[in-house]
């Protein structure tokens, strides 16, 4: 029996109407009149005339720029007049067909020829409208490289939820999160703390992922000691651990060998701090991987971490053997041989 459905002329019908009455959201273009609230007063008296529910979103857009150090914020002398209307197909059509100044933007690359956004992004989009009193921050994408920012979810502050590329200020921590909206526009949430955003996945060519891994071992060494010896973690070393998990632990890494680092860290961190279901998802992340890792260094150190966390002295002493005669060669591979001696001469 074949697996395909064949859709009789009465249910396509049935299926082309359901489809025509889901809202959407439209990009249209809008030929501003004199007053500038134009749009909106025309949505509602269409809304009146034809006992329509059309939602209207017309943010206006600025520059920021910095003069003297001082910020200033200019009106955008944009190239386009777009709005974005909600409602079914057919409403939206309708108001398109009036002599009002609404037009269809064409998207070629839409199956519905016309340029629309899902409520996802749209959602996202209004955060940070609402966030700068609907004025928001304009700049087209041709202004920047994406691939130079990693793909992040806001965990906390202002914009929960917000997704978009990361790009941290220098000599800072905080970046500006990028919306992609379509085509070539875009908006910007500016300096926001990296600590209140998720990595989802690293840019192409960073070094980043590496660079954080690197600088969260000491912290975890020192967390394995309080483990070790049955302490209670101080609330900042605490906190660098939550940190940690909380930003790294959707992360996508496209490198198997620094995907296996990162999540012996994260399987070591959760469980220390008491996140059992994450501690084991990122254990079975770590053994799917740990076959990948070829340097005798980052192989001692998982070895180092899995004979603590398990009390497993023999693994200890055997991992041990395997670097004792090794010369460091940066003091990151000192503190993995000191740390091993610690344990060691503790027995």
């Amino acid at each position: 029996m074949s697996g395909h459905v064949k859709i009789y002329p009465f249910a396509k019908a049935m299926h082309d109407l359901n489809d025509a009455e889901i809202s959407c959201w439209y990009v249209l273009n809008h030929i501003n009149g004199s007053a500038h609230n134009k749009a909106q007063i025309t949505v509602d008296q269409f809304n009146r005339a034809n006992n329509a529910n059309l939602e209207l979103f017309a943010p206006t857009y600025v520059v920021r720029e910095e003069k003297s150090g001082e910020l200033h914020f200019r009106t955008a002398s944009l190239t386009f007049h777009y709005v974005f209307v909600k409602g079914p197909f057919e409403t939206v059509k309708k108001l398109c067909g009036q002599t009002n100044g609404f037009s269809f933007l064409i998207d070629r690359s839409n199956e519905r020829r016309y340029a629309t956004i899902d409520d996802r992004r749209m959602t996202h989009f209004r955060n940070i409208a609402r966030a700068y009193k609907n004025c928001l921050p304009y700049f087209s994408l041709e202004d920047i490289d994406l691939e130079d920012g990693d793909l992040v979810e806001v965990i906390k502050g202002d914009m929960p939820g917000l997704i978009g590329h990361y790009m941290p200020n220098p000599r800072s921590k905080t970046g500006n999160i990028v919306l992609h909206v379509f085509n070539k526009v875009g908006t910007i949430a500016f300096n926001v703390k990296a600590s209140d955003v998720r990595v989802l996945e690293f840019s192409r060519n960073s070094t980043r992922a590496n660079d954080q891994i690197d600088a969260f071992v000491p912290h975890l060494f020192k967390a394995l000691r309080n483990y070790h010896q049955g302490e209670i973690l101080s609330k900042p070393l605490a906190a660098k651990l939550n940190l940690f998990c909380g930003r790294m632990e959707v992360a996508h890494l496209s490198n198997r060998k620094l995907d296996a680092r990162l999540h012996i860290l994260l399987h070591a961190a959760n469980l220390i701090i008491g996140n059992q279901p994450a501690a084991r998802h990122a254990l079975d992340r770590f053994n799917k991987l740990k076959d990948a890792v070829t340097n005798v260094w980052t192989s001692a150190t998982n070895a180092l971490i899995l004979s603590l966390l398990r009390n497993d002295i023999d693994t200890l002493k055997a991992e041990y053997q395997k670097i004792a005669a090794l010369a460091p060669a940066s003091k990151a591979q000192q503190s993995i041989k000191e740390e091993f001696e610690y344990y060691l001469h503790a027995l």
